[in-house]
């Protein structure tokens, strides 16, 4: 009967490396998303926190319930197979898809806030750039490369 309690111990702290896992990687993810509205000059909501508080729940709950599992299926391997079952794998993959969406998360709002500034920045230099400032430009540089084009030249003839 004892030996049905053998590897719980190791087992146990599998699981709690992959909560803490996941804590982790939901940190950055939430420090990211701060971050970036702190740049872009968002205001900091209690809406935005609890959102965070929610999903830090459904998370861990979903670490905790493959944690749960892992444990039955030790036990029925315990009883019907007589051996033992100590590494818990339906947490450990949860706990990798939890991180893998995190990452994403973070990689998604890195390239969504990029590109809408990206866009705000080029709306603005539309604004201030219009046909006429644009073709003036152009004529300046074609006149400076000209003017450059022919010193070089008179330069050469002169050393000839």
């Amino acid at each position: 009967m004892r030996e049905i309690f053998d590897g719980l111990g190791i087992m146990s702290m599998l699981v709690v490396m992959v909560m803490i896992a996941v804590l982790v990687a939901m940190a950055v993810d939430c420090v990211s998303g701060w971050r970036k509205a702190k740049l872009r000059g968002d205001e900091h909501t209690s809406y935005a926190f609890s959102r965070s508080l929610t999903k830090f729940l459904i998370y861990e709950g979903m670490c905790i319930i493959g944690g749960c599992m892992d444990f039955m299926v030790h036990f029925a391997w315990a009883q019907f197979m007589k051996g033992v079952y100590f590494v818990p794998l339906l947490t450990i993959a949860i706990g990798i898809i939890l991180c893998v969406v995190e990452a994403w998360s973070v990689k998604e709002k890195a390239e969504k806030k990029a590109r809408k500034q990206i866009d705000a920045a080029a709306a603005a230099l539309a604004k201030i750039l219009d046909k006429e400032t644009i073709m003036e430009f152009l004529r300046t540089q074609m006149q400076t490369n000209e003017q450059t084009t022919n010193v070089i030249t008179e330069e050469q003839i002169c050393e000839e």
